[in-house]
């Protein structure tokens, strides 16, 4: 896979130029990429938008497969470090695949698996505030090499004229704007809620079984108890009483279940 090469010096002001002129048009996110990109060579990106309350969304993608694409979206997103961080933290910036990665997180799915499937070996990803509780991730990625510290120095060096484009961006669309919607053009896929299926778990009620929908789409437990009309308390005993029937101690256990389950030809 031939890589995308850094700009030569002083090549990167027309790209730029060209992505402020694209500020609040359907341009901007490809805009963006080229300046992201400019400085920092890679083999493909794909840009992702992270909720603290709801599963991701994929926007876009460069030189990325389609099927891996669907992949993550149906399988490997609650694996995603970057996903969960998000979720945790909130942190915006340049976030490096290395600073999320530990031991558990080097033998799980989401680096073994995932990346491994997709051919990448690394990648970093930029965060931006894109409204509400979402960011947007430009990810970087590579199939041979890690990106040097001198690169991850370059793209801290230049956040702050990433972060003021997409703001601005943000700040000339109109009211109800989507970054995504249900008929994305090339390269994007449309958010889809998992659904459980009737036969799995057949020990859960019929509220345990909503419950357990919110966890796996994402949703955290006050925003689990609002949608249901409970008390936290309440959510968080109900999620104690379906961790007892499945006979598992963690939320990990339960996307593990669902997984396996939808990987089961006979389910």
């Amino acid at each position: 896979m031939p890589a995308e090469k850094a700009l030569p010096a002083g090549a990167v002001w027309p790209t730029l130029a060209r992505a402020i002129a694209a500020v609040g048009t359907d341009a901007h996110v490809d805009c963006l990429i080229d300046l992201i990109g400019a400085d920092v060579a890679h083999d493909l990106v794909t840009v992702t938008r992270y909720s603290a309350t709801r599963m991701p969304e994929f926007v876009k993608h460069r030189r990325f497969s389609d099927e891996m694409v669907r992949r993550y979206l149906e399988n490997y997103y609650v694996f995603d470090p970057f996903y969960a961080s998000w979720r945790r933290e909130r942190r915006l910036g340049i976030v490096p695949l290395k600073r999320l990665a530990d031991d558990e997180a080097k033998r799980g799915q989401y680096i073994a698996g995932f990346l491994t499937q997709s051919e990448i070996v690394d990648e970093v990803g930029i965060l931006l505030a894109d409204g509400g509780d979402w960011c947007l991730g430009i990810f970087l990625d590579r199939s041979e090499k890690p990106f040097r510290d001198g690169e991850i120095a370059l793209l801290n060096e230049r956040l702050p004229v990433f972060a003021a484009l997409h703001a601005l961006d943000l700040r000339t669309r109109e009211p109800g704007f989507l970054r995504t919607s249900a008929e994305p053009g090339p390269g994007a896929a449309p958010r889809r809620e998992p659904r459980v299926p009737d036969s799995l778990w057949p020990e859960l009620s019929q509220r345990e079984r909503e419950l357990v929908q919110l966890v796996l789409a994402g949703h955290p437990t006050a925003a689990i108890a609002k949608r249901l009309g409970i008390a936290v308390g309440t959510a968080k005993n109900h999620r104690r009483r379906i961790y007892e029937k499945l006979d598992i101690t963690t939320e990990r256990e339960l996307f593990l279940q669902f997984l396996a389950f939808r990987s089961d030809p006979v389910g």
